[in-house]
């Protein structure tokens, strides 16, 4: 190894044990081990507060939890903590099971997904194509003596802030950022799990034909927050002004860090959920509630179905609201902001346009595989700006959004040229410019010449690129 790189890494003094940024080794194995720890703990004085109240069945899930927090594939969770490189070298890996049936093909087939595609083309009445036959998801794999952790989430349906809590903590009522109400909006807000032991098909798969397989629905990733270290303390720093780019009209701040949390969520149909026996993991996507005041509404009842692995009848408690499917991740992730007097703080179509155009800017002007990247938004306070957090789409991060935090005028500049170019007209977007498969939600806001603008008025006050743009 060169001497420049041993000194930069600290290899003689071993200083990459532990770091001022707190990601050393070291650093990662303490945070991993108070996770657990604190994990376990929690849970178990879960345990013990139901038994005592005499509620055995949920005593028995607080049990189930703490036997999957501590079965979990030890490979997969130092990557998915940043302790392992994740980056080709996947580990969030499920499968949809189809050995439990009897047809020659089952055996034969071998459908496994990243656990973050998996949510969507997984789900519970997901089709999918294989072996020249279509298979149904029918639910979640159960394993033994295990279960499920649960989280639950709300996004703000004024400022769009994204909230999250463990099902052992009180998510709160109202938004963090403008103070808004969270449960005006039902469609916004739920209770989700983790699938992490996969999926399992329904028996019989029919034979393909020439109708389109039902897609699963439509995930969403949000930012959630810098995962804090062993000790309980932020790791990222204060954003700093970038000055290459900052000027009168705007002025552009931005920090990175290798521990953002990020999570996907699929909230099933119209934000429904999806109804999950406890006992088998048989799953439908739930129907519409029904009227206030309606009897039973709300709480959990038996509904016969036929056991996922078994064969049988299965009278297993599915909840009536239904749960949602998520996934956490951490990963590398760079946060922009922007401020002055030709910053709008309440325009969406624009901030989600910026997200897209600088995506694209950076995968283009860096040579940065684009499916390697993606981007949110986050919103700390209401009348300011949201936050641009743009980060590697892939657990434990590859360093691209670092690359992007070093060469952010070239990609404003590489943005502003892709956006100038007329490919569709000013009020809409398309796929040569901002559109693309995964930010179908957002089309209908996403706008060239109103990105196309804005970054001409950053880029008329920058510094020139040092690549040239």
């Amino acid at each position: 190894m060169p001497l420049l790189v041993q000194h930069e890494l600290g290899l003689e003094q071993w200083g990459w044990l532990q770091t001022p940024e707190g990601d050393g080794m070291l650093d990662l194995l303490a945070r991993a081990t108070d996770e657990v720890t604190g994990e376990l703990e929690r849970y178990k004085d879960l345990q013990q507060e139901a038994a005592a109240a005499e509620n055995y069945g949920l005593s028995k899930h607080y049990q189930q939890v703490r036997n999957t927090i501590r079965g979990r594939l030890l490979l997969g969770f130092l990557g998915s903590r940043n302790i392992l490189p994740k980056y080709g070298f996947p580990t969030d890996v499920v499968e949809m099971k189809t050995s439990h049936l009897t047809l020659p093909e089952a055996s034969k087939v071998e459908l496994q997904r990243d656990l973050r595609i998996a949510i969507a083309e997984y789900a519970p009445g997901s089709e999918i194509v294989a072996a020249k036959r279509v298979w149904v998801s029918a639910g979640l794999y159960k394993q033994p003596q295990k279960d499920w952790p649960t989280y639950h989430y709300a996004v703000c349906a004024a400022c769009g802030r994204f909230h999250l809590a463990t099902g052992t903590e009180d998510l709160g009522t109202q938004c963090q950022a403008c103070g808004e109400s969270l449960r005006t909006h039902q469609r916004l807000q739920g209770e989700f799990i983790k699938p992490e032991f996969g999926f399992v098909a329904a028996d019989k798969p029919r034979a393909s034909g020439e109708a389109r397989p039902r897609r699963g629905f439509a995930s969403r990733v949000y930012f959630a927050e810098y995962a804090p270290n062993a000790s309980g303390a932020a790791t990222e720093t204060e954003p700093a002004v970038v000055p290459e780019i900052s000027g009168a009209s705007v002025m552009v701040e931005q920090r990175y860090s290798r521990f953002g949390r990020l999570v996907l969520v699929n909230a099933g149909p119209r934000g429904r959920g999806f109804q999950v026996c406890q006992t088998c993991g048989y799953a439908q996507p739930a129907p519409e509630p029904r009227p206030v005041g309606a009897r039973g509404r709300g709480k959990p009842k038996r509904q016969t179905h036929p056991h996922l692995l078994k064969g049988h009848e299965c009278t297993g408690v599915m909840k009536p609201d239904g749960y949602h499917l998520g996934h956490d991740f951490l990963t590398d992730v760079v946060e922009l902001r922007f401020a002055g007097p030709h910053v709008a703080a309440n325009n969406d179509g624009l901030w989600r346009s910026l997200v897209y155009a600088l995506l694209e800017g950076a995968a283009q002007g860096l040579g940065i595989r684009r499916d390697d990247l993606d981007g949110t938004l986050y919103r700390y306070t209401a009348g300011l700006p949201p936050a641009i957090v743009l980060y590697d789409n892939v657990p434990g991060g590859a360093g691209h959004v670092h690359y992007i935090a070093q060469e952010l005028s070239l990609v404003l500049a590489t943005a502003y040229k892709r956006m100038h170019h007329d490919c569709c007209g000013p009020e809409t977007s398309c796929y040569e410019c901002l559109r693309n498969y995964r930010n179908q939600p957002y089309h209908d806001i996403l706008q060239r010449g109103l990105v196309r603008d804005f970054l001409a008025t950053v880029m008329a006050q920058s510094s020139p690129p040092r690549n040239g743009g």
